[in-house]
C-alpha cells in the first residue's frame, strides 16, 4: 500500500492527488494529507473526491482544490449510526456517490 490517492488523466500523465505516502490520518493540504489503507474511490459532480480510509475507520473528502477533510467517522471501529462526525465505520472498503450527492459506504 501507498496510502496515498492517485490520479491518472486521460492521457495516462499518474500524479498523486492525496496523501504524503505515510501511514496516519491527517487532515490537510494534498500531499501533506495521510491515510491508512485507503481502498474505494467516487467522485461527486462538483469533482470532490470520497475515500474509504479503511484502516482509519473513516470517510475522507478531497475537494478539487486539494484539501483532505474527514468526511464520517470517528477514527474507531464500529458501526454507530449518526452525524458524520460521531458516527463509526468498520473498515469501509468501498464508497459511491449518487447524483443528489449522498454518499454509500
Amino acid at each position: 500500500f501507498s496510502h496515498k490517492i492517485r490520479k491518472i488523466t486521460s492521457d495516462g500523465l499518474v500524479s498523486t492527488l492525496a496523501g504524503s505516502g505515510t501511514i496516519g490520518s491527517l487532515d490537510g493540504n494534498s500531499t501533506n494529507s495521510r491515510f491508512n489503507r485507503p481502498t474505494g474511490v467516487a467522485v461527486d459532480l462538483a469533482g470532490n473526491v470520497y475515500v474509504s480510509d479503511s484502516y482509519n475507520h473513516k470517510i475522507r473528502k478531497i475537494t478539487p482544490q486539494g484539501d483532505v477533510s474527514t468526511f464520517a467517522g470517528t477514527g474507531v471501529e464500529g458501526s454507530a449510526d449518526g452525524p458524520g462526525n460521531a458516527a463509526t465505520f468498520r473498515y469501509p472498503y468501498g464508497v459511491a456517490v449518487d447524483k443528489s450527492g449522498n454518499v454509500y459506504v
